[in-house]
């Protein structure tokens, strides 16, 4: 379904361009209805470009998928926010980055497909590990927009893409929307993976990177939605957390044993 994934794109790359035009430029006045209506069918033609790959068996996966799938998510993510949130002024940023995940995820060769057993279990696993990490990639980049945003708020001569941003507050509101949803899959990928390892290898699988790596981050989301509830946690330590939790979650899905010894060589 590559020609769905094209489309898509073409559809991104012409939005990215009336965006641009309206809300950097004032060069055309904004049309949100039409603006919302082609999201919707970019994301529709993205989405059923990505379906083949998650619901085939066995499962194909690979680095342009994730791309793929992280880009679809940013667009979805918007679009359920701007219901709640004042996202308004987000767009040419959203799109910039639309644009560049799934353009070179097209320029990608498609993932292999999956080697272990296809089962209910197995598939929840990987799809709630995906989702986790595709949100958590999104939370990332709104916890270095929530920076520039601070940064707008101490230098008037800020460029006009940071000072066209949303409120910070509604940043960081996006941003706990993110990290909610995605340690909720978090905590649903590390229980099915455990289930799922037992499963193949019949016992208890030993501690390897990736779940040092995981854990870690679930530890770190967790410390800063408890750290939010009870302790009012936000600003830039919500930021430093949030980013510091996602480097770990890259080493733990897309970490080999290469990086860990890399780190260990050079810590010794």
């Amino acid at each position: 379904m590559t020609w769905l994934a094209a489309s898509a794109f073409v559809v991104y790359l012409g939005l990215g361009w009336h965006f641009c035009r309206t809300r950097l430029s004032a060069a055309a006045p904004p049309r949100p209805m039409l603006e919302h209506g082609l999201l919707l069918l970019a994301l529709a033609l993205h989405g059923l470009s990505l379906w083949p790959h998650l619901a085939q068996s066995p499962l194909h996966f690979g680095a342009a998928e994730a791309l793929s799938l992280t880009a679809w998510l940013a667009l979805l993510i918007y679009l359920l926010g701007h219901l709640a949130y004042r996202l308004e002024g987000l767009q040419p940023v959203l799109l910039v980055i639309v644009c560049a995940l799934l353009g070179l995820s097209l320029l990608l060769p498609p993932g292999h497909a999956l080697t272990y057993p296809q089962s209910a279990v197995s598939r929840l696993h990987f799809l709630t590990a995906m989702l986790a990490y595709g949100l958590f990639v999104n939370a990332a980049g709104v916890a270095i927009l929530m920076r520039l945003a601070d940064r707008r708020l101490h230098h008037a001569d800020a460029h006009v893409l940071i000072r066209q941003l949303p409120p910070l507050l509604a940043l960081e509101r996006l941003l706990f929307a993110c990290v909610g949803v995605g340690f909720a899959m978090l905590s649903i990928a590390l229980i099915t993976g455990t289930v799922f390892a037992e499963h193949i290898y019949g016992r208890t699988p030993g501690i390897g990177h990736k779940i040092v790596f995981s854990v870690a981050a679930w530890l770190c989301f967790a410390a800063l939605l408890l750290g939010r509830h009870l302790l009012g946690w936000r600003g830039r330590i919500a930021t430093r957390i949030t980013l510091g939790g996602c480097v770990l979650l890259l080493l733990g899905y897309a970490g080999t044993r290469f990086v860990l010894e890399t780190l260990l060589r050079h810590g010794a």
